[in-house]
Formats: C-alpha cells, sequence, structure tokens
C-alpha cells in the first residue's frame, strides 16, 4: 500500500509530503491546480521516464520518494529478497532529475538502474488513465485485458516461452539449410585441408622445441671451441686456478704476522673451488656438444615444412595444432550435418506440439474468462446508463499463431435493445466508449493483484446518478484494496473514505501547489465548489453535506 509521497522541486512543488490510508481517497482541485503533477511524480518514482522539464526553475534536482508498506505483499518482498534490496517491512522508491535530464534511482536507498525501479513499481500500483478509453480499440489491448482479467500469467509465459524456443530451431533450421548451398564444395575443401595436415602431422609445441635444436646444433663448433678456450684459461697451466694457488701461497708464509689476511685466504679458497667447479661443467657442456651435421639439416627440413604450412594458412608456426584440431571439429560437423538435420526436425516438431498444448491450455482458460468478463462488464454498463448494453469478448483463431498463443480477441457491443453487438470501434461514441472503458477497468480492477490502484479523470463524460454508481463501485473497491481516483465530479468524491485538496497559491510571485486532506467540513466546502459554481450558496452546501451523509451511510 502507498503510505507517503515525498516531493521536492517538481513543477510547481516546492517541497510536499502527503500521506495516504487504506481505502478509496479522491483527489479533487480546479483545472490548472496541479493533480496531473502528482502522477508525474509518483510515475517518476515507478520508474517512469523522465521529462527534465518537471523540474522546478532554478532548482538543482528535483526529488520524488515514496513509501509502501509491503507486509502483506510476499511477491514484493520475494522480488526485493532476490535482489538484495529487501528491507524489513517498507519499501521506499526514489527517483532524482537535474535540468539537463539525468536521472537517479533508488529502492531502499540502494543506487539501482531505472528499469528495476519500473519493474518493481509495476507489483506495486496500477493506473487507470482517463485516455485509456482509446486503446481499448486495439484488438492487441484487448487481448491483454482479456489475460489480465483471467490472471493465468504462468500460461502466457509458457506459451510465450514455447514458442520462443521454436522459433529459435526454426532458425537454426533455416541457417542449416542455406549452408547446404555449398557443403559439398566446403566439405572437399576441409578433407583437402585436413590432409595437408595429417601429411605433417603437427605436433604440440613441435616448433618452439625444433627451434633450440636447430639454433644449438648450428652454433656446436663454436660452442666447443670457446668452452675449450675457457677451460684451458681455468685449468691448465698457468691458468687462473695455478694463480689463485700462488696467491693463497704467498698470503699464508704471512698469515700469522698478520691475521687479517686469513679471511683473504678465506675468499680465494671459495673462488678456487667455484672455478674449479664451473670449469667441470664447461668441459662436460664441451663433451655434450656434438657435431651432428645430419641432425641438423633433419632438423632445418622439419622447420621449413612447419614454417611453410603456417605461411600456406597465414598463421605463427606455433598455432599449427590448434589450426588442425578447428579444422578437425569443422570437417566433423559438416559431415553431421546431414544427420543433425534430421534432428533438428524432430526438435522442432516436438516444441510445436509443446506450443500447440500450452497455446491450448491458455485457449481454454481464455474462453472461460472470456464469458465471465462478457457479463461483469455487461452489467457494469448497465449499472452507467446504459440499460441495453450487451458486452461480448469474442475470440477467434489466428491464421498464424504466434507469441501471444491462438487468438486475437475482439470486443463487441450494443448499446441499443434489438441491435447486433459490432466491434468496440464502430458503434461506440465518445461518451459510451468512456462509460464502456470504465466498466472494462472496475471489471478488471476487482481481480488485480496489485495492492493500490489509481484511477486518473476515468470519470469524464458522465455525470449525475451514473457518477454516484461510480463513486459507490469505487467506494466498494477501497473495501479490498486501496484506491485513488482524481476527478472533478463531486457524486464520485462524496464516496471517498478520504479526500485531498490541491490548490494553486502564489507567494512572493512565486506559484506553488498546496494538497491538503480535507476535514469533514472543508470536505462539504469542497463539493458544493464542485457543484456550484462561481457562487456557492447556502443550498448548495446543505447539498454537498446530504450527498457527503448518504453517500457514507453503507458504511457505517
Amino acid at each position: 500500500m502507498l503510505q507517503e509521497l515525498t516531493i521536492q522541486n517538481l513543477a510547481l512543488i516546492e517541497k510536499l509530503q502527503l500521506n495516504f490510508h487504506a481505502g478509496f481517497s479522491t483527489l479533487t482541485g480546479e483545472t490548472g491546480a496541479g493533480k496531473s503533477i502528482l502522477l508525474d511524480a509518483l510515475g517518476l518514482s515507478l520508474g517512469e521516464r523522465a521529462d527534465s522539464s518537471l523540474v522546478r526553475h532554478n532548482t538543482p534536482r528535483a526529488d520524488v520518494t515514496a513509501q509502501f508498506n509491503i507486509e502483506n505483499l510476499p511477491n514484493v518482498q520475494m522480488w526485493l529478497t532476490q535482489h538484495e534490496l529487501d528491507d524489513e517491512q517498507d519499501c521506499f522508491l526514489r527517483r532524482t532529475v537535474t535540468p539537463e535530464g539525468r536521472s537517479k534511482a533508488y529502492i531502499n536507498s540502494r543506487p539501482v538502474p531505472v528499469s528495476q525501479l519500473k519493474k518493481l513499481g509495476n507489483l506495486l500500483i496500477d493506473i487507470h488513465g482517463q485516455h485509456e478509453h482509446q486503446s481499448l480499440l486495439s484488438n492487441t489491448k484487448q487481448l491483454n485485458l482479456l489475460d489480465a482479467y483471467a490472471t493465468h500469467l504462468s500460461l502466457t509465459s509458457a506459451c510465450q516461452q514455447h514458442h520462443q524456443a521454436w522459433q529459435t530451431l526454426q532458425q537454426r533450421l533455416k541457417t542449416l539449410l542455406e549452408n547446404q548451398a555449398d557443403h559439398q564444395n566446403r566439405l572437399e575443401l576441409l578433407h583437402f585441408q585436413n590432409s595437408e595436415f595429417n601429411e605433417v602431422q603437427p605436433k604440440q609445441d613441435e616448433f618452439e622445441t625444433l627451434s633450440k635444436e636447430q639454433h644449438q646444433l648450428s652454433h656446436a663448433k663454436e660452442i666447443q671451441n670457446a668452452c675449450q678456450t675457457a677451460y684451458e684459461a681455468i685449468e691448465e697451466e698457468s691458468g687462473a686456478a695455478e694463480k689463485i694457488n700462488q696467491a693463497m701461497l704467498a698470503l699464508e708464509q704471512i698469515a700469522d704476522v698478520t691475521p687479517l689476511l686469513k679471511t683473504n685466504l678465506t675468499q680465494l679458497n671459495s673462488a678456487l673451488i667455484e672455478i674449479q667447479e664451473a670449469a667441470g661443467e664447461i668441459q662436460q657442456h664441451a663433451s655434450a656438444t656434438e657435431l651432428d651435421p645430419q641432425r641438423l639439416n633433419t632438423t632445418e627440413e622439419r622447420l621449413s615444412q612447419l614454417f611453410s604450412l603456417a605461411k600456406k594458412y597465414n598463421i605463427d608456426p606455433s598455432g599449427l595444432t590448434t589450426k588442425q584440431q578447428q579444422l578437425q571439429q569443422s570437417l566433423t560437423e559438416l559431415t553431421q550435418s546431414e544427420d543433425s538435420l534430421d534432428t533438428l526436425k524432430q526438435e522442432i516438431e516436438s516444441a510445436w506440439i509443446q506450443f500447440k498444448k500450452h497455446a491450448i491450455q491458455l485457449q481454454q482458460s481464455r474462453q472461460k474468462a472470456a464469458k465471465k468478463l462478457s457479463k461483469v462488464v455487461t452489467e457494469g454498463m448497465q449499472t452507467l446508463g446504459m440499460p441495453n448494453g450487451l458486452f461480448e469478448v469474442r475470440l477467434d483463431i489466428l491464421e498464424t499463431p504466434n507469441a501471444t498463443g491462438l487468438d486475437k480477441a475482439a470486443f463487441y457491443v450494443t448499446a441499443n435493445k434489438g441491435q447486433p453487438p459490432q466491434p468496440l470501434a464502430k458503434v461506440a461514441s465518445g461518451g459510451e466508449l468512456s462509460r464502456i472503458s470504465l466498466a472494462i477497468q472496475v471489471a478488471t480492477a476487482e481481480i488485480a493483484s496489485l495492492p493500490t490502484l489509481i484511477f486518473d479523470e476515468v470519470d469524464v463524460g458522465i455525470g449525475g446518478g451514473i457518477a454516484e454508481v461510480v463513486g459507490k463501485k469505487m467506494q466498494q473497491l477501497g473495501q479490498h484494496k486501496q484506491i485513488l481516483s482524481i476527478t472533478h465530479l463531486a457524486q464520485v468524491a462524496s464516496h471517498g473514505h478520504s479526500h485531498l485538496q490541491i490548490e494553486k497559491q502564489t507567494h512572493h510571485e512565486q506559484t506553488y501547489t498546496k494538497v491538503s486532506e480535507l476535514t469533514t467540513k472543508q470536505r462539504i466546502e469542497e463539493l458544493a465548489r464542485m457543484m456550484g459554481g462561481l457562487v456557492v450558496t447556502e443550498q448548495t452546501l446543505n447539498h454537498a453535506k446530504e450527498m457527503l451523509e448518504i453517500a457514507h451511510q453503507a458504511t457505517k
């Protein structure tokens, strides 16, 4: 349930905090007072498109926060938990908009994408607009309304999912059939390419290993000579080892005289050991290095073979094994494509059967809902000044089934006895269409799962006793849901459990919108204004008082 709406710097509103109650609340005010601004503000908090022109002049941003009590809304609690946005039993939706059009969204003080704000808003509030009757002429809208009335979301979702799965398989089949055109040419090419790789048979890391070996073999003589020279410089007569030994012998003779030189003796001894070890390793390396022209020639031929294949396919030699695997996989896939084609056709047939199964279930549910909705809207029309009104929801089979199922819906009506029902767009006048729309909206509102419903001047074009019927109907709805209605009709406003008045005021050459919750005395005055025009007489006030008392007799 919507508990509070806080607005700052939005259009004519500088700062406003509105508290809402359970039941049926009415919002009234003179034309231009700013009733639409409240809906714009609420729409912003629910994730509607941001309009920078709504930001109050000379302010940095507009800021709107809507607070909801979700204690009895397990689906909303679950959604918040799944998205890690839960916060006890209240839910805060916030939106800011700058004059440059930049917008930010928050759920329970956490920044979120506007799309998430909109998804959550769709679980909390449904707004019925005053121009909604115009969209009723669309067959798509009519089918959506029927589905909403039937409350079979699981069926519509399943139907869409199975149709999407079928379409995806169809697209794969189309691609596969298109590829069949050059199937043979590509198959021959892949066979030839695979044969080239099979002939060379590249191995993983082979090119790198052979490159290192070729480098070693091609410099074998140089390596041997260098090792021999180094070994002789260390171990041969007058070599480094002999020189160090001489130095040690000289120091040992005076080590007792100069003890500090013992450290140098230790260092020279360590150096001697290390260079002698190095000399041994150098000699071993020289012995291990062989002059093998035949192996060098074999290695260079293999490298040339690998390099030529890599150059032909415009790849690095190190990637030859990867390329070979890709070719083998492509060849396997292409070889198996005929089997895949048969399998795919079977999958398509199975997917279509699943879609038809769920579409038929959806069709049956729609047929039941169509009968019930036809009856309820017919009764609603008859209470709204069309005593001979008749409403029918007709379902026909689509020539080509789609994600919505097998059906197309059409609303048929007649307002006159003896006249056969005709499509809604052909027979309804503006006033009739408005009342039929209201009857449909009230019918669907009764079964809607949303906790809060807002009616924005949907009673335009009606008056008198019919308006009183509308007020009673909304009052009844308010016993089960939170109903907010923006209205110009006193007959409707009198039935509200609470009444908010919207006024436009000027202060210091600035215009402001003010919203006040009315006391009983103020309600009578507001109802009298709505009925009486420019001059409110005592008689009008008495009439308004009587209207308010009668409207609430049934609720006492």
